[in-house]
C-alpha cells in the first residue's frame, strides 16, 4: 500500500474525527482495516502529524514524519516531510519520526512569533 493512499485515508478521518486539546497535548488515533496498514495521527499545536517506520533491506527501519496544517473549506495540506534515521525496530522508528515532526513545528511557531516581535519593534520605533 502506497504512502499516498494511507495519508489520504488520515486526512479523511482528521477531518471526521481529531480535533485539538491544547498545544501541548497530542491526540492519537489508530487507523485499522483488513486492507490498510496501521497509521497513528496526531494533531500538535494546531498541525497535523503522521509518522511510520519505513522498512530498510538492512534489519531495520527508518524514520518518517509528515507535518500537515488546515486550510480552507476543510482541506489538509503537507507543509513538511522529514526523514530520519535507521533504527533497529518499528517502534523506535516510529517515535523518533514523531518526535521530528514536533522538533519541526516547535522551531515554526518559535519563529513566527519572533517575527512578530520584530514587526512589533519595528512599529515602536517608527512611531517615536
Amino acid at each position: 500500500m502506497s504512502g499516498t493512499s494511507k495519508i489520504a485515508t488520515a486526512a479523511v478521518w482528521i477531518r471526521n474525527g481529531v480535533s485539538n486539546k491544547g498545544p501541548e497535548e497530542l491526540t492519537k488515533a489508530s487507523l485499522n482495516s483488513s486492507y490498510i496498514p496501521a497509521l497513528t495521527a496526531y494533531e500538535y499545536r494546531g498541525h497535523i502529524i503522521t509518522a511510520w517506520a519505513r522498512p530498510e533491506f538492512t534489519n531495520g527501519s527508518t524514520s518518517v514524519g509528515i507535518v500537515y496544517k488546515r486550510a480552507r473549506l476543510g482541506s489538509i495540506l503537507q507543509v513538511q516531510r522529514i526523514e530520519g534515521q535507521l533504527f533497529e525496530t518499528k517502534e523506535q522508528a516510529e517515535q523518533h519520526g514523531v518526535e521530528l515532526c514536533k522538533q519541526w513545528i516547535d522551531k515554526q511557531v518559535k519563529a513566527r512569533a519572533d517575527d512578530e516581535r520584530a514587526v512589533q519593534y519595528v512599529q515602536v520605533v517608527e512611531s517615536f
